[in-house]
């Protein structure tokens, strides 16, 4: 006799998570679009196996370099702009990004707080309330530009605004790069919650998003940004111990 799974139900307190993803011609040139596509794929079975995030969870992803900048449905169900790009975290489903184009990361930034804004206000509207934190998570190999691909320092303007966020405990960004990335623009986006890899591995950073979710449940959504932010940077480095100790472990066991 076999029992089926009791579907998952929606929590009434909601928890945003809102990737802003590259999808510049670098990505392309590096392949590391496919490797995101596969990190992402991977990612969403993981997180089927949090039981609570699954309930409180909405997601939305905002892509900018192919068609510029918009919301892609993360469901995986609607081409091109979705015009509700939150969706419950259990219908997570990423579709297949492709990338073209030059970095409009400004842009996709402020696009992020747009939607994460309206989602605010509907939520509001209906009565429900946010279990923690929002949180916004830009993911990148590259710096921003203008429409003709020229660097541009217009980022500092949305440094600025995302602080003013931070202090009205409104939400919390994380700037994470790989290889290509410039180490200036994501410290100045996020002082406390930035990191830079050295390689492509959205595996890794992934896993970044997924502590900075652990650590901003473990706070109170009234603690100051910087309090979540230390908490993550510990958990991170718990982490990375731990899996150089098992790393160690096991060249043992193998020698």
């Amino acid at each position: 006799m076999t029992i089926d799974a009791l579907p998952v139900r929606q929590s009434r307190n909601r928890t945003l998570i809102t990737l802003v993803l590259d999808t510049s011609s670098s990505m392309r040139q590096t392949g590391a679009i496919d490797e995101l596509n596969d990190a992402l794929r991977k990612w969403c079975e993981e997180l089927r196996g949090n039981d609570a995030l699954q309930m409180s969870g909405e997601i939305a992803m905002i892509t900018f370099g192919k068609d510029h900048v918009q919301a892609v449905d993360p469901s995986g169900r609607v081409s091109g702009n979705t015009p509700r790009p939150y969706v419950p975290l259990r219908d997570f489903d990423p579709p297949t990004l492709e990338s073209d184009g030059v970095t409009p990361m400004v842009e996709a930034i402020q696009y992020a707080l747009d939607v994460l804004s309206v989602r605010r206000n509907e939520l509001s509207a209906e009565g429900v309330g946010l279990a923690y934190r929002p949180m916004i998570h830009l993911i990148t190999d590259g710096v921003p530009t203008d429409p003709y691909g020229n660097r541009t320092d217009r980022w500092r303007d949305v440094a600025a605004m995302l602080r003013q966020h931070e202090a009205g405990k409104h939400l919390l960004f994380f700037a994470l790069g790989v290889r290509g990335a410039d180490q200036a623009v994501l410290s100045g986006l996020a002082p406390k919650a930035w990191f830079l890899l050295e390689d492509t591995d959205f595996s890794k950073v992934l896993r970044l998003v997924s502590t900075s979710i652990g650590s901003a449940q473990a706070e109170s959504r009234d603690a100051p940004a910087d309090v979540i932010y230390d908490h993550f940077q510990r958990d991170n480095r718990k982490q990375d111990e731990m899996r150089r100790w098992l790393e160690r472990e096991g060249a043992v066991d193998d020698g």
